[in-house]
């Protein structure tokens, strides 16, 4: 009877997770902004979830040893290199803490961002040995809440004309705002609020949902798909649009029927938006400044990126040795707009082909649906390609459910023997 209860207790913690971990520019405590709801939640519950395992299914407290084991040994070997070689910190760096670049052993943020990794992992392991099929609804409920809000944030803005974003709280470094960005596109000379509800920003909102939407189809959520669909779109974000792209792309390979549809309907929709890039100013300004201006650096964002992704690389190629090409200065020291150069700087070419490792050993993960398989594998490229090139959001809690999901995907609900 009490086994029963404790894993009762268990659903209803991770249901509660995951209707709350969407959402992370609110905090409890705003100048602490590690103090979001669902990073305390997971926090809180890992004393239980340690000792439940230690006493009846050791599982769960193996796999964690095991990866906190690899990353305390890859980041000593990165403080030893620190040490050993003197290395000094480049002020080109996009440093998570631009402060004392003297202190090179034991940064500050290596604490930080540890404490932001390990609350997704926890997340991750959580749900990959405890969580169950019923579970899904509530990744739902909870995209389904971000998606309500942003909307209403869109409808706010275009009433009043001020940031429909009245719930936000959470800020970095002190600085008002920083916790959620406040971002407007003006087409044909209508200027709308860019979606991100509470999760920062418009690319961090895609980045939280597209695989989730791209899931959709195989788990035949029609309502879902349009909902998402619709807000994705809203968010006139890069990564929105090439989810889509890698949606069809993928889609089309994986099903016969789908490709055959795709091949007049690509054609009609690429000459459409070609037509209408040259007679629409709207379309011409979206088209312009969400790929075009993006990818040939013309646009702040598209500049950023490329100039820190070229920064971090030239530290790693031509200040670091042999050894701090492998296990790089240690987690946390820097953090760009992009996760591949973040990697390479902090762990080096181990910990960039370790996590690519850890990653994409999910896609064999055994599940029961092979179309929901493929649908998986389509989101997981796609999802390592946003992250690795534009949204480095580690610290995502829906990164970490949506690579547990195939474990758990297909487990009914554990009786109490």
């Amino acid at each position: 009877m009490q086994e029963r209860k404790l894993l009762k207790s268990i659903d209803v913690y991770l249901a509660i997770l995951l209707c709350l971990a969407f959402i992370v520019s609110v905090v409890i405590y705003p100048p602490v902004s590690l103090s979001v709801p669902s990073y305390l939640l997971v926090y809180l519950a890992a004393p239980f979830f340690i000792a439940w395992s230690f006493f009846r299914d050791k599982g769960f407290l193996k796999e964690l040893l095991t990866i906190v084991s690899i990353f305390l040994v890859l980041n000593i070997l990165a403080q030893l290199h620190v040490w050993l070689f003197s290395v000094s910190l480049d002020p080109s760096l996009t440093l998570t803490d631009k402060g004392n670049l003297e202190k090179t052993l034991l940064r500050p943020t290596f604490f930080g961002q540890s404490i932001y990794l390990f609350a997704g992992i926890l997340t991750y392991l959580y749900l990959k040995h405890y969580a169950c099929g019923s579970h899904l609804r509530y990744v739902y409920l909870g995209l389904r809440i971000i998606v309500v809000l942003g909307l209403l944030e869109i409808i706010l803005f275009q009433v009043t004309g001020v940031n429909g974003d009245m719930i936000s709280n959470r800020v970095f470094n002190n600085k008002p705002g920083s916790g959620s960005l406040f971002q407007t596109i003006t087409l044909s000379g209508l200027r709308m609020q860019r979606l991100k509800s509470l999760t920062g920003e418009p690319s961090m909102f895609a980045f939280s949902v597209i695989p989730f939407w791209m899931l959709c189809i195989p788990l035949k959520r029609y309502f879902d798909f349009v909902i998402l669909g619709i807000a994705l779109l809203f968010t006139f974000s890069t990564s929105a649009y090439l989810g889509v792209v890698v949606l069809v792309a993928g889609a089309s390979l994986a099903d016969a029927g789908i490709r055959r549809k795709m091949i007049w309907i690509v054609p009609v929709v690429i000459t459409v938006l070609v037509i209408l890039y040259f007679t629409s100013p709207a379309v011409h300004k979206l088209v312009q400044s969400v790929f075009i201006d993006k990818f040939t650096g013309n646009n702040q964002s598209g500049s950023e990126r490329s100039g820190h992704f070229l920064s971090q690389y030239n530290f790693w190629k031509n200040q670091l040795g042999t050894p701090g090409k492998l296990v790089g200065l240690g987690w946390g020291y820097v953090r760009s707009t992009d996760f591949f150069s973040t990697l390479l700087v902090n762990n080096g070419l181990i910990g960039l082909l370790g996590f690519s490792l850890f990653y994409f050993r999910h896609a064999f993960v055994r599940v029961k649906d092979a179309v929901f398989k493929k649908y998986y594998l389509i989101a997981l490229i796609a999802v390592f390609f946003i992250l690795m090139g534009s949204v480095p959001e580690f610290a995502y809690l829906s990164l970490w459910i949506f690579l547990s999901l195939p474990y758990w995907i297909d487990r009914v609900e554990k009786p109490s023997d």
